[in-house]
């Protein structure tokens, strides 16, 4: 699954803020089975940049396109394109909504009729890490790794061609990030496209093919792994 941005531009408007404008002409290219890592001091856009890529946001001007397929020609289409992306937000609690995790987990798959019996549950738990009896808690009691995790399992269990994630290590123990580690290694062998931000060096240069450095509303510069 291949992702293209041309010459976006894209501002945050605010009655408190004003106008504060990410993007003036950036063009991002990611292509299909690629790994990348997207870095960049803090404001940046490297949050603002997955969001676009997904259709989240909408640009000012410039394309999104999606396998050569422009997002916001037929809008009608995003639901179609998402089916294939899988998102996980830098904060996993603004993506849960539901009274279990169990629910949590399945929502998404749900949502995109993916039928998940209980083998390959147990499996996509077992492969971030979390114990089957997670699935009677509450996704608001759980600790930032579990959340983290939680939040991959859910996207794994829905079957994308493509992941973006935002600080996908944040927060979480030697375990936590050792596992999210190994479970990004093996998507990245099964041919998943990934996207990333993340400060985590060890993890991006255990599976990023290329780091590219967002500065003042563009790419500034990139620097191949692999």
């Amino acid at each position: 699954m291949m992702f293209e941005l041309n010459n976006v531009r894209f501002s945050y408007r605010s009655k408190a803020y004003g106008v504060r404008t990410v993007f003036n002409d950036c063009s991002f290219l990611l292509q299909s089975s690629e790994c990348v890592a997207i870095a960049g001091e803090e404001g940046s856009g490297k949050s603002t940049l997955l969001q676009l890529m997904d259709g989240l946001l909408k640009p000012e001007s410039g394309t999104v396109r999606i396998d050569d397929e422009d997002i916001w020609r037929a809008p009608k289409r995003l639901y179609r394109i998402r089916r294939r992306v899988g998102f996980a937000f830098q904060f996993p609690e603004m993506q849960f909504f539901c009274e279990n995790v169990l629910e949590e987990l399945l929502v998404a798959a749900k949502h995109y009729a993916v039928p998940v019996g209980q083998d390959e549950l147990n499996r996509v738990l077992e492969q971030c890490g979390l114990p089957l009896t997670v699935v009677e808690r509450s996704p608001f009691m759980l600790s930032m790794g579990e959340a983290r995790r939680v939040a991959l399992a859910s996207i794994i269990l829905h079957r994308p061609d493509a992941i973006l994630l935002d600080e996908p290590t944040a927060g979480l123990d030697a375990f936590g990030m050792k596992t999210v580690t190994m479970l990004l290694q093996r998507l990245r062998t099964e041919g998943k496209t990934i996207a990333l931000v993340s400060h985590d060096r060890d993890l991006i240069d255990a599976i990023a093919d290329r780091v590219v450095v967002l500065d003042q509303g563009r790419v500034a510069k990139e620097e191949h792994l692999r």
